[in-house]
C-alpha cells in the first residue's frame, strides 16, 4: 500500500508517506511556512527518499472542519495527484481524526472552532472502543450549549474560560488519521476527487442572530 496523508485543517500541517505500507516521510511545516509551501515540502520529501508520486495508491486528507486556506490548499493538492497518479481519495471529517486520538469510557467530544469571537464550535459526539463510533450528527453550536460535565472534550487551540476542562491536544494527527484511512480502505469506502471539496463548506450552515443567543 502506498499511502499519503495529508493534515492541513489546523495550525500544524503535517503529512506522511508510506511505501509499501511503511512510513517513509514524515513531517512537519515550520511555523514561518504555510499552507502554500506544503505541494513543495511533499515532493521535496518524496524524491529525497526516491519515491514518485506517480506511484501512489492513496491519498488521505482531513477535510474539515478547519482552516478555510489549509483545506483548499490540500484538496487541490490531492485531487491533482489522485489524477495524475490514477490514486484513490480518501477523505476524512477533521472532528473524527481528533476524537479517535482519545481513549475513554466517557464521551468524547471534539471541539474545532467556527468563529472564536463567539465562542462558536464545531462538533460531534463519540464513543471509542476498539473502533470509533460517532453518537451524533456533525454540528455547530455555541459552546454554552454544547458543555456536559458527563463529556470529555479534546481540541487543537486552547479555549479561553475553558482551559481546565479541554484536553489541548497538540500531537500529530497522522496516527490518527492513519488508522481511520486503514478501515475506509478496508470498507472501500473512497471520495470522487472530480466532485471533492471541503466538507464544512456544504453541510455546516453558521448559526444566525449570534448576539441573540449571547
Amino acid at each position: 500500500m502506498n499511502l499519503l496523508l495529508i493534515d492541513s485543517s489546523s495550525y500544524k500541517i503535517e503529512f506522511a508517506v508510506f511505501n509499501n505500507g511503511r512510513e517513509i516521510v514524515r513531517h512537519v511545516l515550520s511555523e514561518t511556512e504555510n499552507a502554500d509551501a506544503l505541494i513543495y515540502n511533499i515532493a521535496a520529501r518524496c524524491e529525497e527518499n526516491n519515491f514518485t508520486l506517480r506511484a501512489l495508491d492513496y491519498v488521505s486528507i482531513s477535510n474539515g472542519p478547519g482552516s478555510f486556506t489549509g483545506l483548499r490548499i490540500s484538496s487541490a493538492i490531492a485531487k491533482a495527484i489522485c489524477l495524475g497518479a490514477a490514486a484513490k481519495l480518501i477523505e476524512l471529517n477533521s472532528l473524527d481524526i481528533l476524537a479517535n486520538k482519545i481513549q475513554t469510557d466517557k464521551i468524547i467530544v471534539p471541539l474545532i472552532f467556527s468563529n472564536s469571537r463567539t465562542n462558536e464550535f464545531y462538533f460531534s459526539r463519540y464513543k471509542k472502543q476498539e473502533l470509533l463510533e460517532r453518537k451524533s450528527d456533525y454540528s455547530i453550536s455555541l459552546l454554552s450549549s454544547i458543555i456536559n460535565e458527563d463529556d470529555f472534550f479534546v481540541s487543537d487551540s486552547v479555549i479561553q474560560g475553558f482551559e481546565k476542562s479541554v484536553l489541548i491536544s497538540d500531537s500529530s494527527n497522522l496516527t490518527s488519521q492513519f488508522e481511520l484511512t486503514a478501515n475506509y480502505i478496508s470498507q472501500n469506502k473512497f471520495s470522487d476527487y472530480n466532485t471533492s471539496e471541503p466538507f464544512y463548506m456544504k453541510e455546516f450552515i453558521p448559526l444566525k442572530s449570534q448576539k441573540k443567543l449571547l
